[in-house]
């Protein structure tokens, strides 16, 4: 990933607490349980099932799936609702580009994310299930949030996905499994640096990128440089 793309991804800075309300857009749900679900149960060449590491109680990213039930191949309707919910947390609605669903498991090569702890699971955009992803979240209405209070709704997936490459961490470094809780500190902490950067950004032009580098604490000094002398 290339110093232009973690400046202009962390461009847009705002923080966290929000939790996603139950209602769901029927067509737009429809769409997620028919064609976007069904690739987290995809084996793909040389790589685990989404499920696999996302599901049975684990939930790296603070992206948890439903665990399957013993003997089922799919999720229950209920259950496909809870994951519904769980997906549009990583998503920003209408820009496939700033949506960390879609880039996380993306090849560096073709604009992914630097790392994801499950493998490239696309080589390029033009695979078809990423296309499918993409399509969804084009279509895909922005979430109810409870607890904003620097954010705006729209704002909240561009915001997320700059933390992610400005920083280089993931939702459950600032939240709580559940999102709309103050109880992590470091949400509080976002919270007071994003304040900073806008004050600091009424004279001048910063980004969390400027000073963290993809790093979650910005380093103070440089590193040291290796000498033969």
């Amino acid at each position: 990933m290339t110093l232009i793309r973690f400046i202009t991804a962390a461009i847009v800075l705002e923080t966290m607490p929000f939790a996603l309300a139950q209602s769901t857009d029927t067509a737009d749900f429809e769409y997620f349980k028919t064609r976007v679900q069904p690739i987290f149960l995809k084996k793909r060449a040389g790589h685990g099932r989404c499920v696999v590491c996302h599901g049975e109680g684990g939930a790296p990213g603070g992206f948890g799936l439903q665990p399957l039930a013993h003997g089922t191949a799919t999720w229950t309707d209920e259950q496909s609702r809870q994951n519904y919910q769980q997906t549009l947390r990583l998503i920003a609605p209408g820009d496939p580009a700033s949506s960390v669903l879609l880039m996380h498991p993306l090849s560096p090569l073709a604009g992914g994310d630097i790392f994801h702890g499950g493998g490239r699971q696309f080589e390029s955009k033009d695979d078809p299930d990423w296309q499918v992803l993409a399509d969804w979240v084009k279509q895909a209405k922005a979430p109810a949030y409870s607890n904003l209070k620097i954010l705006e709704p729209g704002q909240v997936g561009h915001a997320m996905y700059g933390f992610d490459v400005s920083l280089g961490v993931d939702c459950n470094f600032c939240h709580a499994r559940d999102f709309s809780a103050d109880t992590n500190p470091m949400k509080e902490m976002a919270r007071r640096m994003i304040n900073m950067n806008k004050q600091i950004n009424t004279t001048a032009r910063v980004t969390c990128f400027t000073c963290h580098r993809a790093q979650p604490v910005p380093k103070l000094v440089p590193d040291p440089v290796a000498s033969d002398f």
